[in-house]
């Protein structure tokens, strides 16, 4: 046995050296990393501070993700107590209606259906709690499906939050038929 261990242990010694002569002396260039493709727009391009301000009276921070994770947020000062407000998107090959199905949504949810220019379907689910509102809106054009969220701390202006998010949805609704996506 003490020769077998030995020699196992000369060949293991001996396996780097053998390796390394294996090769020539010109080594390939290393494979470039990944790159994950840009998205196909982020909804900063049409949603800003300005208009955050406007629809729900809060001064805001825009927040544009980046190239490949366009999520757009707006951030109040910290501390202020106002609401957060987040926008995306995803492509969906089917309707409104059959992405809706797979959400999950309670029967019993405030689900509201509101005409929007331009769009194939539009539904606004709105979650009122003492402690926070939840206001979630889609909207969409062709394979586009875009999304707003809100989450107000109380205490919040159901009417006003459920009103911007429709205008933000009107907003990215009228970018989307105008720029061609989703088609």
């Amino acid at each position: 046995m003490p020769d077998l261990r030995a020699a196992l242990v000369a060949a293991a010694a001996c396996l780097p050296l053998a390796l390394a002569a294996c090769g020539d002396d010109e080594v390939g260039a290393k494979p470039a990393p990944p790159t994950e493709t840009p998205a196909l727009w982020n909804p900063c391009d049409v949603l800003d501070a300005a208009l955050v301000e406007e629809r729900f009276g809060i001064d805001a921070t825009e927040h544009a993700g980046t190239p490949t994770k366009p999520e757009c947020r707006f951030t109040p000062a910290e501390g202020s107590g106002e609401a957060v407000i987040t926008s995306n998107y995803l492509l969906f090959p089917g309707t409104l209606e059959e992405a809706w199905k797979t959400m999950g949504q309670p029967p019993d949810a405030d689900v509201r259906a509101p005409a929007i220019d331009g769009a194939d379907g539009a539904r606004i689910v709105v979650d009122a709690t003492a402690e926070q509102l939840y206001v979630t809106g889609f909207v969409q054009n062709g394979d586009l499906i875009q999304q707003v969220d809100v989450v107000d701390p109380a205490p919040y202006a159901e009417k006003r939050v459920v009103r911007g998010v429709r205008a933000l949805l009107a907003t990215l609704s009228a970018h989307a038929v105008q720029s061609g996506a989703g088609s």
